[in-house]
């Protein structure tokens, strides 16, 4: 009888063996899927530290605009004229500063009064460089290729210093970011290649990473990872969800 149970006990530990076994194998073969979103490469708010009227808005939300071109225009008459009388300070200052110079070196008056007067120029200069500077934040401009995300400010509002007024992301090279179990770190890299199944869309595109986050997070115990489409995205945009089809190396 001993000897029945032995051989059914040693039968039984044989198939748990067996079941773990076939278990290990299809895990290790067996797609990962992961949740994802498409980012965009370049993304801004826009903003001023103005506080004017703005003139125009030059697109409208989900409009295509080009490098350098003006986005938003500001109604600058009082800076330009700020400016200018700031430049003819400027000058007006020089001529005294080149006065004082001259009539120094002929012994006419002391050095004390050609440093008072440089002072004067000095400041007179910085004044009206920094008026200079601020009219260049009369007219915003595209840092990047891209479109009109979203609009905050309005045509004839005036503006505050800081507030956002245009949301805009660049065209192209969007980029797929995940969050991934931290001990994939064993086997995924740059370079490992995936497929992706973009949600509204439905369709599917081969995806490889581009770059991982050098930091883990302990408590979930994962790490984000961002990666780069490598065919045909012209039907994708930023904000798409998708679920990634990973498939880990076989053990």
């Amino acid at each position: 009888m001993s000897q029945v149970l032995r051989t059914l006990q040693t039968c039984l530990i044989l198939a748990l063996t067996i079941g773990i076994a076939l278990q290990t194998a299809q895990a290790g073969s067996a797609d990962e899927q992961i949740r994802g979103v498409v980012k965009p490469s370049q993304e801004a708010w826009l903003s001023t530290e103005l506080n004017a009227r703005i003139l125009q808005l030059a697109r409208k939300e989900g409009e295509a605009f080009k490098k350098n071109d003006v986005l938003v225009a500001f109604d600058c008459d009082k800076y330009e004229t700020e400016s200018r009388a700031a430049d003819a300070e400027r000058e007006l200052n020089l001529i005294v500063l080149n006065n004082s110079v001259e009539l120094d070196r002929r012994q006419a008056i002391g050095r004390y009064e050609v440093d008072q007067n440089r002072a004067k120029f000095d400041k007179a200069k910085a004044q009206a460089e920094t008026l200079a500077v601020r009219l260049k934040e009369c007219k915003i401009r595209a840092p990047y290729d891209g479109r009109v995300a979203e609009l905050k400010g309005r045509e004839f509002e005036i503006s505050s210093p800081g507030q956002p007024l245009m949301h805009i992301v660049a065209v192209g090279d969007p980029e797929i970011e995940m969050i991934v179990p931290s001990n994939w770190l064993r086997w995924i890299g740059p370079d490992f290649r995936f497929r992706v199944e973009i949600d509204e869309t439905k369709t599917t595109h081969t995806a490889q990473v581009r770059r991982i986050a050098p930091v883990v997070d302990s408590v979930s115990q994962t790490v984000k990872i961002m990666a780069a489409f490598t065919d045909d995205i012209s039907e994708i945009r930023p904000g798409m969800s998708l679920s990634a089809v990973i498939d880990p190396p076989a053990p």
